[in-house]
């Protein structure tokens, strides 16, 4: 009898795992209405800054017209584009099949 409930309870373990591995995977789809997954890290324009960080003013050049004067600029295609501080870091692949990093200064959209 005493061989029967442990393999009754045992049992009944078993088969509440993917139950209980179904419920730790439901907060992670959560966030994916607005766009984003917990874990991972806010882009720039979402994150808060601390009272010791630099703060970065509002941008006068939006980020497609900084990609765009690279592309005029350089010829080359487009590989990634983030804000970082008061610039815009642009990785492109050259006509030479070299990879580039360019930065533009979002207030004023000179190349460096």
């Amino acid at each position: 009898m005493l061989r029967m409930k442990t393999f009754r309870s045992a049992l009944a373990l078993i088969a509440s795992i993917p139950a209980l591995l179904a419920m730790l995977c439901v907060p992670a789809h959560a966030d994916r209405e607005r766009g984003r997954w917990r874990g991972t890290e806010p882009r720039m324009e979402e994150r808060t800054l601390a009272p010791s960080s630099p703060v970065t003013r509002p941008a006068r050049v939006s980020m497609e017209e900084a990609i765009d004067t690279v592309q005029r600029t350089t010829g080359g295609k487009v590989l990634d584009a983030r804000r970082r501080n008061d610039d815009y870091r642009i990785k492109i692949l050259t006509r030479r099949g070299e990879v580039r990093v360019v930065y533009v200064d979002a207030h004023t959209g000179a190349l460096r």
